[in-house]
Parts: C-alpha cells; structure tokens; sequence
C-alpha cells in the first residue's frame, strides 16, 4: 500500500544485504506481532460480515485508519509536498487496493471461509513476477518455477466447491471471482507504486491518502446499492464495535506501523516471511474460533501456494 509494502510484496527487487543481519528481541517482537494481526484480519472480516455488509466493512475500517494516518502525516511532520503525477498514482491505488482489493475480500468472506482467503490472497508475490516478467524484466528459473506452483495451487483450491461456507455452495464461483478481482487489483496497485517512483513518501502520507480516497469510492458504491439504510449503528452489539476497532487501530494503523519498523530496522527477506506465516495463522485461527474446515484439499493447495510464496521471496538478488 506504500513503500514499504512494495518492498515487502517484491522483496526481490530490493538490495536485501544493506541492513542489519542480527535479529533484536524489538525485531522478534515486532515480527510476532505482525504475523498474529495480520494473519487475524481475515477473520475478523469475516465475523464483521454477521453485523455489516462488507462495503460498509470497507468503506470504515479504511476511512478511520486514514483520518487517523492523515492526523499522525501532519501532526507528526511527515507530510511532504507530493507531484501531480504522484497524486494521481496514490489515487489510482486507492482505487485498486482498497476499493477493489479490500472491497472484493469482504464481498467473498460471506462465501468463503476466512483461511481460504487469505491462502488465495497468497498468490501475490507469483503475480508480481508475472507482472515484472511483462514489464521486460525476466524472472529466474526458480521464481518461473514457483509461480507456475502457485498458479497450480490456485486451481486446486478453485477446484474444491465443498471448501464454500455451509449454504454458499452454489456461490462459491462468485466467491473465487471476487477473491481473484481483489488479489489482481490489490497486486496490480503494488506494482504501479513501484514502477512509478511514487513509493519515496513516508507510509502515513500514502497510506493515508489511498486509504481516504479507496473509501470514498466504496462509500459511493455501497450507498447506492443502499447498504447505509440497513445500517443501524446504535444497534450494533458490543463484539461488532470491538472487532471493527481492532481491524481500523490493529489490523490497519499498528499493523503498517510495525510493517514500517520492520522495513528499515532489518533485510526485506525477514520481513517478507509474513507473506506465508499469515495464512497459517488465518487457518488456525478460522478453525479454532468459527471451526472453518481444515481439509486434506485445502491444506495441500496451501501448501503448494506458500511453497512458491517462500521459493520466491527467498531468492537472493546479487547487486553490484
């Protein structure tokens, strides 16, 4: 969503051995605690959606933390002042991460377990070589090979109907569609950050700005299609108020704030190990607290994708 979450999506691309080797307890402690929010996101997506509709999800999760990252850019001095060109990138990023990347998530957390998703949502760093690859810069033969392991996984995973949420088996096609939109769009806004040269700003200023905007497009959607009518807030029970707050202050603002922390303080390799921690504990955490299915073909798809997720962003660029 910023500088550093290019980084950590196509850690491939950065200088990996000009930061600090040894890991400090801080480094531990801050990596622990990103594995366990992040990985918890997807559930609490999905136990939102029993009180929300999932643009309303969208729309205030992302315009909370972004008035609250807005608040922090400008107070905190990190603001700076941004190129035209720039402004119309971050724009067009909060369109494709946050109106299509995380509204299309929330849209298929009615339909598919929360573990599925975050599994499937896995497959971005194979889609950024994909993207590299077209961009003229041609991937290894290890990271062809991966790619071509997760994209395999992918199919699995589609291929199995039975994975759907009880009562949403006939929508479970609609549920993949969603999923695919959203990790497309999501991967697609990463990459244009990066090849543009917009990633330079501190990730307050960018988070906040994508995060403002993709919630504003969502809430024109979700308006129209008359989500905010059904919506009573005084109504809402206690857990949907303290899951909501924990997604906006955890999930988003403390998350990206240790993410930040972890780009500059050690190599972009150990940080990107979230990409395949996080999906585990999204399936632990779906099977412990809502008793979402762990089955044989959902655990062998994951393992084929996280297997191509940690061939790619193991991989050492030599630089010169």
């Amino acid at each position: 969503m910023n500088k550093q979450l290019s980084e950590l999506w196509n850690a491939d691309q950065i200088c990996y051995m000009t930061k600090q080797a040894s890991i400090t307890p801080r480094v531990m402690i801050a990596l622990g605690l990103l594995y366990l929010i992040w990985g918890s996101t997807f559930l609490s997506v999905r136990i939102l959606l029993d009180y929300l509709p999932p643009l309303v999800i969208t729309f205030s999760r992302n315009f909370t933390a972004g008035f609250l990252l807005l608040l922090w850019s400008v107070l905190g001095g990190h603001w700076k002042k941004m190129s035209a060109k720039h402004w119309r990138v971050h724009l067009q990023a909060g369109i494709l991460l946050i109106s299509l990347g995380n509204g299309f998530m929330s849209l298929a957390g009615g339909i598919v377990p929360s573990g599925f998703s975050s599994v499937f949502m896995a497959l971005g760093p194979s889609l950024l070589v994909l993207f590299f690859w077209f961009d003229g810069r041609k991937p290894s033969v290890r990271k062809a090979l991966a790619t071509g392991l997760g994209l395999f996984g992918i199919v699995a995973l589609a291929s199995q109907k039975s994975l759907a949420i009880q009562g949403k088996e006939q929508e479970f096609l609609l549920g993949i569609a969603y999923l695919s939109v959203a990790v497309l769009a999501w991967n697609i806004g990463v990459f244009r950050t990066q090849v543009t040269g917009a990633n330079s700003y501190h990730f307050t200023q960018v988070c906040a700005i994508q995060m403002l905007f993709g919630a504003f497009v969502v809430s024109i959607i979700s308006y129209a299609h008359g989500d905010f009518q059904v919506v009573n807030v005084m109504e809402l029970p206690w857990k949907a108020w303290s899951v909501f707050f924990y997604l906006a202050l955890i999930g988003s603002m403390l998350g990206f704030s240790l993410f930040g922390y972890l780009s500059k303080a050690c190599d972009a390799t150990l940080v990107a190990t979230y990409t395949y921690v996080n999906p585990v504990i999204a399936l632990i955490l779906g099977n412990l607290i809502l008793d979402e299915s762990l089955s044989i073909g959902l655990l062998l798809a994951s393992f084929l994708i996280l297997s191509a997720v940690v061939l790619i962003t193991t991989e050492k660029t030599k630089t010169n």
